[in-house]
């Protein structure tokens, strides 16, 4: 009975979590290396020349329900003003402004006369055909993503953007919605589908490159200068 046992015993979790982390990660690998026959281009750094800033929907309306709004507000207006500053593509999309009223005054605040701006009903920008069109024609290699919410429209365009090969930069200081559950879970999706999370002073110094860069000077004075948060989003997933 002890030799049947002991080669026929069931396997604790913990025992058979690592083969299935292990298999997991084989086919998420496979699945992030070519999408649609497309070759997915995973972790990179940001081609600064072939990049584009995406804000998805900070409206007014959404401030007092939203967890940590603060933290998109400040990582918003901090795009805003690289944008201007370095003369780097920046898409603003809005949601249906006569429900959801304006984008976060703060950002606003930033006048900024190149940026592109959308009002969408859709949850994926790509479901927007001008939206969609309009990426397309700026032609870039990496977006940077933030905005909300984190499970609807920011999940669902993150994922057609894969799908067509774009390299996603997530911005976690960035992202929120109103429940903190569909956050964590929204996250964790894009990860698993390809998008790469950073934050908004990592994208800042990743754009300088070199702390000798013409571009170095300028972002210093951004991060120094940029809106104070009380609470800031803190946690990750």
């Amino acid at each position: 009975f002890f030799f049947f046992f002991f080669f026929f015993k069931q396997k604790t979790a913990y025992e058979i979590m690592p083969s299935l982390v292990g298999s997991e990660m084989c086919i998420r690998d496979r699945y992030q290396r070519r999408v649609h026959g497309i070759p997915m281009m995973k972790h990179l750094r940001l081609d600064t020349k072939k990049m584009m800033f995406l804000q998805l929907d900070i409206m007014e309306k959404f401030r007092p329900l939203t967890y940590k709004y603060p933290s998109l507000v400040s990582a918003a207006r901090t795009f805003m003003e690289t944008s201007k500053t370095l003369d780097i593509p920046l898409m603003m999309i809005e949601a249906s402004k006569r429900t959801m009223g304006e984008t976060a005054k703060e950002i606003l605040e930033v006048k900024h006369p190149k940026v592109v701006q959308f009002e969408k009903t859709c949850f994926s920008c790509l479901d927007n055909p001008a939206i969609h069109t309009a990426i397309k024609q700026m032609n870039p290699k990496d977006i940077v993503l933030y905005g909300m919410e984190a499970h609807a429209c920011v999940l669902f365009t993150t994922l057609d953007l894969l799908k067509e090969g774009y390299n996603v930069h997530l911005v976690v200081d960035g992202i929120s919605c109103i429940n903190k559950l569909d956050r964590s879970v929204a996250l964790s999706r894009m990860g698993a589908a390809g998008a790469t999370f950073t934050t908004s002073e990592t994208v800042l110094l990743d754009i300088a490159k070199d702390s000798t860069s013409l571009s170095f000077k300028p972002i210093l004075k951004i991060i120094k200068n940029k809106m104070k948060v009380d609470n800031p989003l803190t946690e990750f997933i």
